[in-house]
């Protein structure tokens, strides 16, 4: 078997004109049609680019640093969080600013509802706000056992919070405010629920396992143990498997949820894996790496890494189009937008010396310090 090619930067841009010549003849990237919205917490504004040129547009003014936009709002709407002044913002399916309202004095997150009828905050007052996705009228606070570090919506209209060091993870049923509640051992990460709803996973950082709850009763399943903390969690496009990353192993953990619950295997994936995102179809698993600049990509299907691609800057946050086409990647230290055109990533390669099994499309200054980014799509 042939070992994945790893491209530095230095040797990317020695093989551009190679990779461009053998380009050639085939179908070129027509782009998606829509915008990245891009929270660049070092400005007071958000950075869009057009996602069918892969140009940069003028940015929508804040007034605060975001740290996190949520599309799937009633009518198209968005939603960007400003995290110091605890407000979320409202922007139309045009990316006009058409409200603010301050939901507490510091909000750490925000989520919509399945249906994008409601928006859900969590507030380090240890606070899990609902409030209405039209009109941002607070329906209901919950109080938070302690300062809340993830939440995560499944289906039946529940809603889990986890409060790390606390090791806290608390359940509400929207609507009746129903609220259960159970201790994990030490600190906890990130929740979240099985595609069905039926069960939620939880991150246990100390005992690097993976806490298997049921829902609603929040009664202890499973306990999966891991090679590495549990500190990223990214599902595949059906949910039919979890992925896990994070220091203690150069490998991502798959998980499957249904059945038989198990740590299916773990996958050798690049360097000290970090931030994770997975396309449909083809269905790959884009890794970034946390110390240094690498997206390892990762065939789901066939276990396999067929490419390694250096993005030129440290991987921080990854997200992919709808239509599975692109992969955006955020540098949060450089301020720029790496895109991977997924299309022509070659899960075949066998001339080492001209095919990479990756291709770096285009990298975009988008400002000051982006730590997060959604594809919305264009207005019809």
């Amino acid at each position: 078997m042939r070992e994945p090619i790893i491209l530095t930067r230095r040797g990317w841009f020695a093989l551009s004109g190679l990779l461009l010549a053998s380009s050639c003849g085939r179908k070129k990237g027509t782009g998606y049609s829509g915008y990245a919205l891009i929270a660049t917490s070092g400005d007071d504004s958000l950075a869009v680019v057009d996602l069918t040129a892969f140009r940069l547009l003028d940015p929508i003014p804040l007034g605060a640093s975001p740290t996190a936009v949520v599309p799937g709002g009633p009518a198209g709407q968005s939603y960007t969080l400003t995290p110091s002044t605890g407000s979320v913002h409202i922007l139309n399916a045009d990316l006009k600013r058409v409200s603010t309202r301050k939901l507490a004095d510091e909000i750490s997150g925000i989520r919509t509802t399945l249906d994008g009828k409601r928006l859900l905050a969590i507030a380090k007052s240890r606070q899990l706000i609902e409030a209405d996705a039209t009109s941002l009228q607070v329906l209901r606070r919950n109080k938070l056992d302690g300062e809340p570090v993830d939440m995560d919506i499944g289906q039946g209209g529940y809603v889990a919070v986890s409060t790390g060091n606390q090791g806290t993870v608390e359940l509400f049923a929207l609507g009746t405010g129903q609220h259960w509640r159970a201790q994990v051992s030490g600190k906890v990460g990130a929740v979240r629920f099985r595609g069905d709803g039926q069960l939620l996973l939880v991150a246990n950082l100390h005992d690097r396992s993976i806490s298997v709850l049921s829902v609603p009763a929040l009664e202890l399943v499973a306990e999966l143990p891991l090679a590495m903390e549990p500190e990223n969690f990214c599902f595949n496009s059906d949910q039919g498997q979890l992925f896990v990353s994070g220091q203690g192993m150069d490998g991502v953990a798959i998980v499957f949820p249904y059945g038989i619950l198990e740590v299916e295997q773990t996958v050798l994936a690049g360097r000290d894996p970090g931030v994770m995102a997975c396309s449909a179809n083809p269905a790959y698993l884009f890794v970034g790496s946390h110390s240094g600049s690498d997206i390892c990509i990762l065939d789901v299907n066939r276990r396999k890494v067929i490419g390694i691609v250096d993005a030129g800057h440290q991987p921080t946050y990854i997200t992919i189009t709808p239509d599975s086409q692109y992969a955006l990647v955020l540098d949060a230290s450089a301020g720029v937008l790496a895109v991977i055109h997924v299309s022509v990533i070659r899960a075949d390669f066998k001339a080492v010396s001209s095919k990479s099994g990756a291709s770096l499309f285009t990298v975009l200054s988008v400002g000051d310090k982006p730590v997060h980014v959604a594809v919305v799509p264009r207005a019809i």
